[in-house]
């Protein structure tokens, strides 16, 4: 009696091989995605910064000596207590609302008044009602940043 000959041995081994190798490609794809996504989300933040920082500065040269003074003005509306304004950046910053707040305060050092500016500047890319920070975003894409600084007319 002559065995039958076994057939079909190199199926299981392919169609392992298949499964793995599919499996790491999902799984470079995940890593792929993910990493994109991080990569994205970080040069936004970055953007976000220089949008905040740009109305800070923005407000440090209102408020300064060399600004602009006169009714309407931030130094003026600021020196009465306290004033918001919003930029809308251009450029590569255009997709990022700025909201920039200011407070002063009188003090009298060495018999001097010194008047003290307290500047908070929000940059986010999803604004609620033009105003940011947003803080009902739920976007997993909205981006917030804040620089704040100090500044004495003297």
């Amino acid at each position: 009696m002559i065995a039958p000959r076994q057939r079909g041995f190199l199926v299981i081994s392919a169609v392992f091989l298949v499964v793995v190798l599919a499996a790491l490609v999902g799984y470079l794809m995940t890593v792929s995605t993910t990493s994109q996504a991080a990569s994205a989300a970080d040069q936004s933040s970055a953007r976000a910064y220089q949008a905040a920082r740009t109305g800070a500065e923005w407000a440090l040269y209102l408020v300064s000596a060399s600004g602009p003074s006169g009714g309407g003005t931030l130094k003026t509306d600021c020196g009465a207590g306290s004033t918001t304004k919003t930029l809308s950046p251009g450029g590569v910053l255009a997709a990022f609302t700025v909201t920039v707040s200011c407070t002063s305060a009188a003090y009298t050092e060495g018999g001097n008044t010194v008047r003290r500016y307290s500047i908070t500047s929000n940059a986010c890319n999803d604004p609620n009602a033009g105003i940011c920070p947003n803080n009902t975003a739920t976007s997993t894409t909205y981006i917030d940043r804040e620089v704040a600084v100090s500044v004495t007319d003297q």
